[in-house]
């Protein structure tokens, strides 16, 4: 049996950001926030499954150009602002 990932021990909301021409593999990312519980299921009609972990994907950026563009901080600031879920 694989050890556990410090990763899936995290328990905070995570918002992982990445670029569309980012350097890092696509399947890499998929794997990173599955391994936070996101992706896993439908969110259901009113949302209430939605993991509180999120990933973002910004659209015409590398890894290099992600930190300076408007659409990180339109993208994160919601995250950020939004009520911490009760503790697990």
């Amino acid at each position: 049996m694989p050890a556990a990932s410090p990763v899936s021990a995290i328990r905070s909301p995570t918002m992982l950001v990445f670029a569309d021409a980012d350097a890092v593999r696509l399947q890499h990312i998929v794997d990173f926030y599955s391994l936070l519980g996101g992706g896993q299921r439908d969110a259901g009609l009113d949302g209430s499954q939605r993991s509180v972990n999120e990933l973002a994907i910004l659209p015409g950026q590398t890894h290099y150009s992600t930190s300076a563009a408007p659409a990180l901080a339109q993208t994160v600031t919601p995250f950020l602002e939004m009520a911490m879920p009760a503790a697990r």
